[in-house]
């Protein structure tokens, strides 16, 4: 009889402590849950950021090639001097929460972003600045692999006039005259911004190649303008 009693008292220590156990290791996981929702990441996966894409990217995608073991250690280095020792391009702007990165070291630039789309996808895009102008590259990102799509326009398809980039009004006759007929003829850089705020790209003209860098018909700042490209439901528009 006092086996009996003595075992029944065991298992009922025994299950109580198991309830306490599993009771503690709840509360661990309920944790790690909200630690996750306000990282904004998945309690099961880790969603994509800007830097699992950055080392994605093809090597030639940089003004100078950065293997992805080298863009590994300027992600571990952004804004520390021993950044330059790995590459003369490191790392300027790593902002995750936007989905923005951009890299220094150059006279024009090198950006990227991404747009987040309906099925799930993501449009990125590089913008790589250069003497004549953006050079822009588009890819879509897809479970874990990214495909570039050198046929997608970034910004849609655009018909710019000088009055676009510039306040005509403001300027000269003389000085008027030639931008317009350096206009006509194309002849100027059109650079973009990605942006790292917000879903709209800026559009914007070199005035100085212009004006053929010709300093007495240079255009006063008040008159130069930007045009915006807004991202509304997955198209482009002004």
């Amino acid at each position: 009889m006092k086996s009996k009693i003595y075992l029944i008292a065991f298992l009922a220590i025994l299950f109580s402590c198991t309830g306490e156990n599993q009771k503690g290791a709840t509360v661990e996981i309920s944790g790690t849950m909200k630690q996750n929702e306000i990282a904004g990441e998945s309690t099961y996966a880790t969603a994509v950021n800007i830097k699992d894409i950055f080392l994605l990217l093809p090597d030639d995608a940089f003004p100078e090639a950065i293997s992805v073991a080298n863009r590994k250690l300027l992600l571990n280095s952004i804004g520390e001097d021993k950044a330059y020792d790995i590459s003369s391009t490191p790392i300027d702007v790593c902002d995750v929460k936007n989905g923005y990165l951009s890299l220094t070291g150059m006279q024009f630039g090198w950006e990227m972003c991404y747009w987040n789309l309906k099925d799930s996808r993501k449009l990125v895009a590089i913008n790589n600045g250069t003497e004549s102008g953006s050079e822009i590259r588009t890819f879509f990102y897809q479970n874990g692999k990214l495909t570039e799509d050198p046929n997608y326009r970034l910004g849609g398809n655009q018909n710019y006039k000088l009055t676009d980039f510039i306040n005509v009004s403001q300027l000269s006759a003389d000085t008027r005259k030639f931008a317009e007929k350096q206009f006509a003829k194309g002849d100027y850089a059109i650079y973009y911004k990605l942006p790292q705020t917000g879903t709209s790209i800026k559009v914007s003209i070199d005035t100085y190649q212009l004006m053929d860098y010709d300093e007495a018909r240079e255009i006063p700042y008040e008159a130069i303008k930007e045009v915006t490209l807004k991202w509304n439901n997955e198209k482009w528009e002004r």
